[in-house]
């Protein structure tokens, strides 16, 4: 209501104002309308019926979605509603869910079909999750993007609802031991409760077909967790990845955290590193591959995410 107000005002100030046109949503678009140049952000609190305090603050493009801006309107004091009425496998569904949110960007797919594990897609996206059980991170994946295929990766078995589903390929092994199938095998459907081994198929040549996620919760020593996105980077497994990395005691370890950091983006892939709302003594890393001037490397693409499609929006933009 308040910023409905405002706008009143203001469009009594400056009549001839007009709203920006609207963006299309495919950044690889070569017809889509190009991006505003500047975004800014207007803050404002009430300290009485009769004083506010206002800020008005430039948006920086972080990425990696042309959304994905820092401060956002989209998220009033860096919020995102992300909360699931029905019942999920577990509460740490939130953290990827702001995740993904932040990223401004969604597992992509062009022609997919997710009714059952026959159904057969030129495109699919495949999303390794390790360290999946009890299956949260796996059911926002399968209830968010239906047409990503998940390969949910525990020495324990996810939730019985994932492990019927058909697009879900439960994996019996060790989450950092796991090697990827090369992403054109993203085509295939999954086999519902089917189990593997620890280790898929590998190949150099990643950027033939769709992109390929890896998420992970997995609980372990912050070295590990730099270890694991070290490993995954310098094979170029994943054009994306959204890892929580854990903290022992009390103060995080901000060196490993720096050290981190340091390797993911030195093995060709932008990072950034935020405590959610939802984390507790942890951060997530969101790691995407590097874009080139004459667009993404290789075929991979960055699938913009639309607005609301995993939580909603606090409010309206004006």
């Amino acid at each position: 209501k308040i910023g409905e107000e405002i706008s009143k005002m203001l469009k009594k100030s400056y009549p001839a104002a007009r709203k920006a046109p609207p963006t299309n949503q495919g950044a690889d678009d070569e017809n889509s309308s190009a991006l505003p140049k500047e975004r800014w952000v207007l803050q404002m609190m009430l300290q009485s019926p009769n004083i506010a305090v206002a800020c008005l603050t430039q948006c920086h493009h972080v990425g990696p979605g042309n959304n994905a801006y820092w401060p956002n309107a989209l998220h009033p004091l860096g919020l995102a509603k992300v909360d699931i009425i029905e019942k999920m496998p577990s509460s740490a569904y939130r953290k990827l869910m702001e995740g993904i949110e932040c990223m401004g960007v969604r597992p992509s797919s062009t022609t997919a079909s997710s009714s059952s594990s026959s159904s057969s897609s030129s495109s699919l996206t495949t999303v390794v999750d390790l360290g999946a059980c009890p299956g949260g991170w796996t059911a926002v994946v399968r209830r968010c993007f239906d047409d990503s295929r998940v390969i949910a990766v525990d020495r324990t078995v996810v939730d019985s609802s994932l492990m019927k589903d058909g697009m879900v390929d439960f994996v019996k092994g060790d989450a950092f031991a796991f090697e990827p199938p090369e992403r054109t095998l993203a085509e295939g459907g999954g086999s519902g409760s089917g189990s593997g081994s620890s280790s898929g198929s590998t190949s150099n040549d990643n950027n033939n077909n769709n992109d390929l996620w890896m998420i992970s919760d997995v609980i372990a020593y912050p070295e590990r967790a730099t270890e694991l996105m070290s490993k995954w980077c310098e094979m170029k497994w994943a054009s994306h990845m959204i890892v929580t990395m854990k903290f022992q005691g009390k103060e995080p370890d901000l060196e490993e955290l720096d050290r981190a950091i340091d390797i993911v983006r030195n093995l060709g892939y932008d990072c950034r590193v935020k405590h959610f709302f939802n984390n507790k003594n942890e951060v997530t890393f969101m790691v995407s591959e590097k874009k080139t001037k004459n667009g993404v490397m290789g075929k991979v693409r960055n699938n913009d995410l639309e607005v609301g499609i995993v939580g909603t929006s606090m409010f309206s933009t004006l």
